[in-house]
């Protein structure tokens, strides 16, 4: 997470900002429409895509880069796959769009992602075919996706009802699950063969600055979290948000 919000907060909502010395501050506005961006910080851009399902946007970020081809922008988190964020990704890399880092239109560098929930990594695939860029993740999140995907379409095992009847589900959210249940993979566009896998403490180099993997657990099974100290920006993924809890699971 950076300064900017990462809700419906605004500075004027006294939900979102109430009079408490504790208060978070959000001076970066209004978030950008889907398609567009905002700079956040030096090189750092806040990008919003919407989403099928509550909370009904995810904030996604491009960091300025470059590698040996030239300058390009590395994506963090990439948002669903859905006709709406296709169509966002489509202005955001078109020819004159805000990603549009040489004369020849967007360059993506490479596809990082915080963890393996689709709102995260739904468009890494397509992003990553798309540019022939490599995917960046921890191994469990990039594990347990394949996993999920491998799901869908199945019927809730047995063995997993019993176990949540036993934690204490009642039989209603037992249905919802069972309704739920096999439904990951048909917001996700296939994952790559292969990643590259980032682990807790090192730093990576994008363009001009470092950020340091700080992995997280109980929203997901290894949560990265990317600091650059230089800057002062957090992104947290799902690990930190501003006006909700954010969901613990079993895995």
């Amino acid at each position: 997470m950076t300064d900017a919000p990462t809700s419906d907060g605004r500075p004027d909502d006294p939900a979102a900002a109430p009079d408490t010395p504790y208060a978070l501050q959000y001076p970066c506005g209004e978030p950008p429409a889907p398609g567009e961006v905002r700079e956040v910080a030096p090189g750092v851009l806040w990008l919003r895509m919407p989403l099928p399902f509550a909370l009904n946007h995810i904030n996604l970020w491009a960091v300025a880069d470059e590698d040996e081809q030239g300058p390009g922008w590395a994506v963090i988190d990439t948002g669903t796959k859905t006709p709406e964020a296709l169509a966002a990704w489509r202005q955001l890399t078109s020819h004159d769009g805000p990603l549009a880092a040489t004369p020849q239109g967007a360059r993506i560098t490479r596809v990082l992602c915080t963890h393996m929930h689709p709102d995260h990594v739904g468009m890494a695939g397509w992003l990553t075919r798309k540019f022939q860029c490599r995917l960046w993740m921890t191994r469990l999140e990039y594990l347990t996706c394949r996993t999920l995907v491998g799901d869908t379409g199945r019927e809730a095992p047995e063995e997993a009802i019993n176990f949540y009847r036993q934690m204490g589900w009642n039989e209603e959210a037992l249905d919802i699950y069972r309704t739920r249940f096999g439904g990951y993979g048909k917001y996700m566009h296939a994952l790559p063969d292969s990643f590259r896998r980032l682990t807790d403490g090192e730093t990576v180099r994008i363009g001009a600055h470092g950020w340091r993997v700080i992995v997280g657990r109980g929203h997901s099974p290894e949560h990265a979290c990317l600091l650059n100290e230089d800057l002062g920006v957090l992104i947290s993924g799902d690990q930190v948000l501003p006006r909700i809890s954010s969901n613990v699971s079993v895995f």
